[in-house]
């Protein structure tokens, strides 16, 4: 009886662990990417002093996510030294658009860039030196799928000189995909912002069948041995 009970929990913990792993790979994926741009933003931020951060997320560099709610944005802020602030973004009444309440706690040099659960953020946005001005990152976008923006649009700031990424023309299709892998210029600062335990981020397929497997060995040496210590 106690042997049965134990492969019993021994399967639902595998069956939990494959399911889980499995499911979550094509979510992370959907969607595809972003880039985050920001409203004009102030001439001069200093230090400990509240202001407000307007900026647009655009899937792919040109329209609002289309693949329904984002969930909660926000910006993110890293200093020179590593330390990571997020400032919740609220949402504007034009889709796509979000602002912020950002406060830069102490002099130097920081990294804004976005983040959500969705689709994968935009880790350059800009940089801010404080005291001084918000220096936003140039686009890695050559090309922008049409869309009606009406009065109320993004502030398309210029292309980079190595700029790689095109955006859909003939129409925006269901799941449009970037016609090259996405490439952000790297932070001045020594520090890279790479978003970390993202909620939501898939477990490689390989991985997840080597887990299944390394359980279910596991499972029967544990059996095996369980069967000789009750003989």
């Amino acid at each position: 009886m106690r042997t049965r009970r134990f492969l019993v929990m021994t399967l639902a913990l595998l069956t939990t662990v494959l399911a889980t792993g499995l499911l979550a790979a094509p979510a992370a994926r959907a969607g595809g990417w972003e880039e985050t741009l920001l409203d004009p933003p102030p001439a001069r931020i200093e230090a400990g002093v509240t202001y407000t951060f307007g900026y647009w997320i655009l899937q792919h560099g040109s329209y609002p996510f289309r693949g329904g709610d984002l969930g909660q944005t926000a910006l993110r802020a890293t200093d020179e030294k590593g330390t990571v602030i997020d400032f919740p973004g609220t949402p504007a009444a034009t889709a796509g658009h979000f602002s912020a309440e950002v406060v830069l706690p102490h002099d130097g040099r920081w990294t804004i860039g976005s983040q959500h659960a969705v689709i994968m953020p935009d880790p350059l946005v800009a940089t801010v030196t404080v005291p001084g001005p918000v220096e936003i990152a140039p686009s890695m976008m050559t090309s922008r799928a049409p869309h009606d923006w009406g009065r109320v649009r993004p502030s398309f700031p210029p292309s980079s000189p190595d700029a790689n990424m095109g955006a859909p023309v003939d129409g925006v299709p269901e799941s449009p995909r970037p016609l090259v892998e996405p490439q952000r210029v790297a932070p001045r600062s020594q520090e890279t912002v790479v978003p970390a335990d993202e909620p939501g981020a898939a477990l490689p397929v390989w991985l997840v069948v080597a887990g299944g497997a390394a359980t279910l060995g596991l499972a029967a040496w544990l059996v095996r041995r369980h069967r000789r210590v009750n003989a």
